[in-house]
């Protein structure tokens, strides 16, 4: 199933010579064209689109934005929002387009995958990204990992961004933090996090700056940090397992891993899946 929905999203975008499929070029008014109600991206460069812009009133569009129909002769833009808008402000009143017939997940994949390839989303644009694919389609980690050619641990690092302090999200979000603080800010309690993420903005520090002001002074902040890092890893496991799961910590290398259950029912979905795991 997800190497069918990968290889969708992946021709819708890039194209597939060795199957057609049903795409087709045609040239659309481009008032005809509504946003993507999947966009991930909230920010553009104005900028950029303006030399953009620029560029498109000299040479034209050189590559197709893509669009699927929605009925009634309209359109959604499914990748390409930055051309289309720099398309109106050259003047343009209709643009060539690459038109496909793809689901709301495939649109959402799409959308995310170019803006990735390109490095064009703000943390937390991509975080919500993530979010909405699990949330909104149900999909894993790992599924989502196979669709947007991530390492699944950066898209628990990513949505785990979401779990920050309000007023961190909103400095990420006006890009005044790097991804690299944002991942030092997730270890950290909140009141801490926020702490520090107000002195990285007014000192204009790095993000080895950063790591260095958090490196542990006594023991007692080594056992909180620690903490901190397993409670993340109850998340997931917890995620992953579909019960909540708790890891008793006694030693450095001692210790036990706890899942609940509330039924008998419960009970035996667990031992289901511990047994699929050994087998695999």
């Amino acid at each position: 199933m997800v190497d069918k929905i990968l290889n969708t999203g992946l021709d819708a975008l890039l194209g597939d010579v060795a199957s057609p499929n049903k795409q087709s070029i045609k040239e659309i008014d481009l008032n005809k064209i509504k946003p993507n109600r999947f966009q991930p991206r909230q920010t553009f460069d104005e900028q950029k689109i303006n030399e953009l812009s620029q560029s498109i009133a000299k040479h034209g569009i050189l590559s197709p934005i893509l669009v699927r129909e929605t009925g009634a002769g309209g359109y959604e833009l499914i990748a390409g929002e930055r051309r289309l808008r720099a398309a109106k402000k050259a003047g343009l009143v209709s643009a060539p387009c690459m038109v496909d017939v793809a689901e709301d997940q495939v649109s959402l994949e799409l959308a995310l995958i170019e803006n990735l390839q390109r490095e064009d989303l703000n943390p937390i644009e991509e975080a919500k990204g993530y979010d909405r694919l699990k949330r909104e389609f149900s999909l894993t980690q790992d599924k989502i990992a196979e669709v947007t050619g991530k390492a699944r641990s950066s898209i628990a690092n990513s949505i785990r961004l979401l779990n920050l302090p309000p007023s961190i999200i909103n400095l990420l979000h006006a890009g005044e933090l790097e991804k690299g603080h944002a991942k030092i800010l997730a270890s950290m309690e909140p009141k801490e996090a926020e702490e520090l993420a107000h002195k990285i903005v007014a000192l204009g520090m790095t993000v080895k700056d950063a790591a260095t002001s958090t490196k542990p002074n006594s023991t007692k902040n080594k056992i909180k940090q620690k903490d901190r890092d397993l409670l993340n890893i109850e998340e997931e496991l917890s995620e992953n397992i579909g019960h909540k799961t708790q890891i008793d910590q006694q030693t450095t290398s001692k210790g036990k891993i706890s899942i609940s259950y509330s039924s008998k029912d419960e009970r035996e979905s667990i031992i289901s899946k511990l047994l699929k795991l050994k087998k695999n």
